[in-house]
């Protein structure tokens, strides 16, 4: 193999090598919080029912009836306090998933948000390979815990300060449902 060759070969194999070590191996650093891929966009409305007609509508796609779901923990902190939602999923036919969400009875992150700002993109929810950890990251970089825990293995925080929205965070084993 010429000298040439070599530069070329080495270079390819440095390229190679250095895809597969990443800074967990080398520097000893743990993998990054939220690692998982966005899930959904979710909206807040003051009547879920009509939005999502009108989602229905615009993007040609068959939507759920909107259900209630109730028992919805706020954090640990909350001493056991629960919220309801009504709640949809519209899957566009480009393949984005949209969550429409309207806050039923009493206090939620919900009706805070339409309080605040009207109706609107709420959160960008992803999958993460710890959920604890991830919310212990949120929350060291300013986020305020204001729904979910361990037991249903999802919850919100909000970085509205930080990033302009609130950001939920699932566990790879997926959402668990409270008990209805």
């Amino acid at each position: 193999m010429n000298l040439k060759n070599r530069g070329f070969v080495t270079g390819v194999l440095g390229f190679v090598i250095g895809s597969f070590v990443t800074s967990q191996f080398v520097f000893g650093q743990d993998a990054h919080p939220i690692d998982g891929p966005l899930t959904h966009v979710a909206m807040v409305f003051r009547d879920v029912d009509k939005a999502a007609k009108t989602f229905g509508d615009i993007f040609g796609v068959e939507v759920a009836t909107p259900r209630i779901i109730r028992n919805v923990p706020f954090p640990p902190s909350h001493g056991g306090a629960t919220m309801s939602v009504k709640h949809t999923m519209v899957m566009t036919n480009n393949n984005i998933t949209l969550e429409l969400l309207q806050p039923v009875e009493g206090p939620s992150p919900w009706q805070d948000f339409l309080d605040n700002n009207g109706e609107g993109v709420h959160h960008l929810a992803f999958t993460v390979n710890d959920f604890n950890q991830a919310v212990t990251f949120l929350r060291d970089k300013g986020g305020q815990w204001v729904q979910g825990n361990d037991t249903v293995n999802f919850g919100y925080v909000d970085m509205t300060p930080q990033l302009g929205f609130t950001v939920e965070v699932v566990g790879a084993s997926g959402v668990r449902m409270p008990a209805q």
